[in-house]
């Protein structure tokens, strides 16, 4: 069903959650079918049945496809689907424990470090279940945390302005930094990326790029000699490189551009040649959970089969089950490129990203090299 069709059925509505100051918009999904089971084993789908409460950061339009998948399943089964922003989420499970308040049913963060210090803190109860035990073991802990997708950073550009000027679009960092440096006053203020400071999951790919890019702070002076314009969300990067506001964009959510991209055939994406940085949406089952049975069955539902090749299919999350037949894009990703993937585990070692002293010197060294300061 197309976001569309979707949006028909939907009521969406901006409310303020009690335990952050932040908005929040929340589409409900009804239950396909409200006639009685007669059942007691399909007691959980009967019309009483509470909606299943999530909060994600994922887009309602990239994440609306596997809802009603789900459905389709459990017509029974309404949900209500808070998108939120990752801090958002992480601090309003705090305030919520702390407040001995309901907490959602499933979490799914695509900031990996702070779903991991949840369930690492004692927020997330165990699950386990043949769907849990499909997953390669990098990707579950504890059956605490698990790893949903498999998502790359990319390159993305605007091809009308690289056909108009007769340049080709960088492949790697470093052929990044030479295009910037030999171009610079055709880049000055078109190129866009992450700001860290406000973007979670823009900090851990540069944290990660630190790490196997020994350049990646000369990097950053080139993106600030180039003024670089900084967001905290995908969206809108891309649809300003597709429009040509900018034309050159780095570390974009490659599950965002690729799906853009095909509405939009004036938006390039590009896998870089040197290594792909490949992060995972992570979800876990709060311990406050007012109704942990439907989260359980809803993560149950995106770890299995059908689940997993809805969220590829529709939403160009790549699957993180082996079992499931890779799209194109997924394929190019695993099979051409997988020596050159640079995966984050999901484990303790992703709360070395929360470390405060460790994050503000990482900060502070970005701002630096931003402004040019050594």
């Amino acid at each position: 069903m197309t976001l569309g069709r979707t949006i028909i059925r939907l009521c969406a509505i901006v409310v303020a959650m009690q335990a952050s100051s932040a908005l929040a918009e929340v589409f409900t999904f009804a239950p396909l079918r409200t006639s009685q089971i007669s059942d007691p084993e399909q007691s959980l789908l009967s019309p009483d049945t509470p909606s299943a409460v999530i909060y994600g950061s994922a887009d309602i339009g990239a994440f609306s496809p596997v809802i009603e998948a789900f459905q389709q399943e459990n017509p029974y089964i309404g949900v209500e689907y808070h998108q939120l922003q990752t801090l958002e989420m992480y601090d309003m499970t705090l305030a919520q424990r702390a407040n001995d308040e309901p907490n959602a049913d499933l979490i799914i963060s695509s900031s990996m470090d702070l779903q991991m210090k949840l369930a690492n803190d004692g927020y997330a109860i165990s699950h386990q279940s043949s769907q849990t035990r499909a997953l390669p073991h990098w990707a579950r802990w504890r059956n605490e945390a698990f790893a949903v997708t498999q998502e790359p950073a990319v390159i993305a550009y605007n091809r009308a302005f690289f056909r108009e000027h007769n340049l080709e679009p960088p492949r790697t960092r470093d052929a990044f930094i030479e295009l910037l440096t030999k171009h610079d006053d055709l880049f000055s203020e078109k190129v866009t990326t992450y700001d860290i400071e406000r973007s979670g999951v823009g900090f851990l790919f540069l944290a990660r790029d630190e790490r196997f890019f020994p350049g990646i702070w000369d990097f950053v002076r080139t993106l600030g000699q180039s003024k670089v314009k900084l967001y905290s969300n995908t969206s809108p990067m891309l649809e300003k490189i597709a429009d040509g506001q900018v034309v050159l964009g780095y570390n974009l959510l490659g599950s965002y551009a690729e799906t853009f991209s095909h509405r939009n055939p004036n938006l390039g994406v590009i896998l870089p040649d040197d290594f792909i940085v490949v992060y995972s949406r992570i979800a876990i089952i709060p311990r406050d959970a007012q109704n942990p049975d439907l989260g359980a069955r809803f993560l149950d539902f995106m770890l299995s089969i059908k689940g997993q090749s809805v969220l590829q299919s529709e939403g160009n999350f790549n699957p993180v089950r082996a079992d499931v037949p890779q799209s194109p894009f997924s394929s190019l990703i695993f099979d051409r490129y997988g020596e050159r993937v640079r995966s984050f585990p999901v484990g303790p070692g992703l709360l070395v990203y929360l470390d405060q002293a460790k994050r503000q010197r990482f900060i502070r060294r970005w701002q630096d090299s931003l402004l040019n300061r050594r």
